[in-house]
């Protein structure tokens, strides 16, 4: 999970003494749906699940994840903000009862604006008060969605901008954007699995993945390779713990401070990624000469 999921979760563990139990994945990056209603009790208020990580791209099983929910009559949560614009989802077929997602990634909104679609009869109590613009004489923020969760002005622009994204998206079609993006990503992932010195993580089996590829150079903290990708060859990247700092324990890279994300996006070529594979292979080759 992100730490916008892990975060909050530790405030209502330390302040509160809410239980919280997490379901490691496995070598291919996968949790087992099975693992989940082992792990049901009787004071269980919700499952969330990331969608698709941000760290290795895997996409997680929600739907049969979802159908031991419903059948535990647990509300199910997912993390789309790395899913959202370019994989499906069907909050009826996947038994989903509320989705979160940002605007600013495969939506192609602006920074600052994202949104919660919650199925009808979920109850989630808010955590701040504002104002809303209507029904000003009511002393109390207003229990009715969806001002229950919006306080203050709303972002106008960001919204607009978000529609923007949305429109475009739709015009392109989901699957075409991800076709491409996993065509791509798969040209990359075939050029740098031999290349002595590359590490790659999870990247074996590209089924059920998003263009989200995780790497790293023997010899180089991530920083560093990093710094080269983009000084020298002009490659834009992430390094570090990418704000998923579990995920890093179990890949083992957190005790070398991370690791190296490409995002594959709609806008990348494929000289795009000839560039980035002879880049590595140029930062690899120098390293083993040390």
């Amino acid at each position: 999970e992100h730490n916008s999921v892990l975060r909050p979760l530790y405030h209502l563990y330390r302040d509160k003494g809410v239980e919280v139990d997490h379901i490691p994945f496995d070598s291919r990056g996968f949790v087992d749906p099975d693992e989940f209603p082992k792990r049901f009790k009787k004071n269980t208020k919700l499952v969330i699940v990331n969608h698709a990580s941000n760290v290795i791209g895997t996409i997680q099983p929600i739907a049969e994840i979802g159908a031991y929910c419903r059948e535990a009559g647990i509300p199910f949560a997912i993390d789309a903000s790395q899913s959202a614009g370019k994989i499906p989802i069907d909050m009826e077929k996947q038994n989903i009862d509320i989705v979160a997602f940002t605007g600013h990634k495969s939506l192609m909104g602006p920074t600052g604006i994202g949104g919660l679609y919650v199925r009808e009869g979920i109850h989630i109590r808010h955590t701040r008060a504002g104002g809303t613009g209507v029904r000003s004489a009511v002393r109390t923020h207003l229990e009715e969605y969806p001002y229950r969760l919006e306080y203050g002005t709303i972002n106008t622009l960001g919204v607009a901008g978000l529609k923007a994204g949305v429109e475009w998206v739709l015009e392109q079609g989901l699957e075409n954007i991800h076709a491409h993006e996993m065509k791509l990503t798969k040209m990359l992932r075939d050029g740098l699995q031999d290349v002595e010195g590359v590490v790659l993580y999870c990247q074996e089996d590209l089924t059920n993945h998003t263009g989200i590829f995780l790497f790293n150079i023997e010899g180089l903290e991530a920083m560093h390779t990093g710094t080269m990708l983009d000084v020298d060859y002009n490659i834009a990247c992430r390094t570090g713990l990418h704000c998923a700092p579990l995920v890093h324990e179990q890949l083992g890279t957190a005790k070398i401070h991370g690791a190296v994300r490409f995002g594959v996006g709609p806008f990348n070529t494929e000289e795009d990624i000839q560039t980035a594979i002879r880049a590595v292979k140029e930062i690899a080759a120098s390293q083993r000469k040390k």
